[in-house]
């Protein structure tokens, strides 16, 4: 793996002191403020101390992130949001036969448990399977997120074939009307990504169409790797750091545009994130965040799935504008799909 491109270092600041005093050594970086050295990762700084670590923070990462789902991410979550992605056949295919292959299983040692002979000995095959159920078994009573999905996924699609929801602005359409105001600035541009994970949200809904440079900032070291190694593919310069949301490495009022996609929801205190998003973006610098969040009109089954599997590892289940500080302006809640939200907010100019 090659090494990031070369930091600007003017923009970063001592999460600890809060100083513009970072210099970068070979494997690590070190403030001349306070003292504080931060590891490097593959050549990305880990600015933040484990010991400040929201509690919530630190268990979705180690559980989640850095677990299973976070080296599966590309097909975990997807797989997570199976009833509501539309075309999605081979997320489909994928629960067919998983779902198939358990009730195989269960089928193989139900009969010898209560059909066969009690003396007989179990062949080779009702032990393997025996064992691949218990296995299968402690998985999913590990990550329950995935039980409830399999249990629900049918009966929350039947549910949704039966709504119109239609939102009153598009996903694609708000980021579009948000991105041709900045298209129109001639000046280069500074883009963030909060909790960038794999990148994939950054690239997709339009930002590289801007003049600007880009920073992504993940608690993750499986997830920020992955988007590395994304951003590389993908030919895109970008800078990223390893960072805790709630206290952003950067200098305030750097960022003409802050983002934060599906993260918001699960911090620990996801009121300092919003302030400390706030706080690196410019005067009238954009805010946009998305994360899960009911529509109106769910049906039971529809909000027993959004409260077991989509915001299942939340701490807030809606869009936290009550959170925001009073330094933004023209807020905008925008209810985007059956599950989720997306806000937009501008940072108010400074007064003359």
């Amino acid at each position: 793996m090659s090494s990031p491109r070369v930091l600007d270092l003017s923009l970063y600041q001592c999460p600890v002191c809060e100083q513009n005093r970072l210099r970068v050594f070979p494997n690590y970086w070190k403030c001349d403020g306070c003292g504080e050295e931060y590891a490097t990762i593959e050549g990305i700084p880990k600015l933040y101390r484990e010991k400040d670590l929201g509690q919530r923070d630190r268990a979705l990462r180690d559980f989640f992130y850095n677990g299973f789902l976070g080296k599966y991410y590309q097909h975990v979550m997807p797989f997570l949001a199976l009833p509501v992605r539309p075309g999605y056949w081979n997320g489909w295919l994928a629960y067919g036969l998983i779902v198939s292959a358990l009730l195989t299983l269960l089928v193989i040692v139900g009969n010898f448990f209560f059909f066969a002979h009690r003396w007989r000995t179990p062949s080779p095959l009702e032990i393997v399977a025996l064992l691949l159920l218990i296995g299968a078994g402690s998985f999913l009573l590990r990550h329950r997120y995935l039980l409830y999905l399999f249990l629900l996924a049918i009966p929350v699609k039947i549910s949704l074939l039966a709504t119109r929801f239609k939102p009153v602005e598009a996903f694609a359409d708000i980021h579009a009307r948000h991105i041709n105001e900045l298209l129109k600035r001639s000046d280069r541009l500074r883009v963030l990504d909060v909790s960038t994970g794999s990148c994939n949200s950054l690239y997709r809904h339009g930002w590289m169409k801007l003049n600007a440079d880009y920073t992504g900032l993940d608690l993750s070291e499986t997830m920020l790797l992955q988007g590395f190694d994304f951003m590389t593919q993908k030919q895109v310069p970008i800078d990223f750091v390893l960072g805790d949301a709630t206290r952003l490495p950067f200098v305030a009022e750097t960022f003409d545009v802050v983002l934060n996609y599906g993260a918001l929801n699960g911090y620990t205190d996801s009121k300092t994130a919003l302030s400390e998003m706030v706080r690196v973006a410019k005067p009238n610098g954009l805010l946009l965040f998305l994360d899960e969040q009911l529509y109106p009109s769910a049906s039971a089954v529809e909000k027993i799935y959004f409260e077991r599997v989509l915001s299942s590892h939340n701490v807030i289940h809606h869009c936290p504008v009550e959170l925001l500080p009073e330094s933004v302006d023209g807020v905008e809640v925008h209810q985007v799909y059956h599950f989720y939200y997306l806000c937009t907010a501008h940072k108010k100019a400074l007064p003359y």
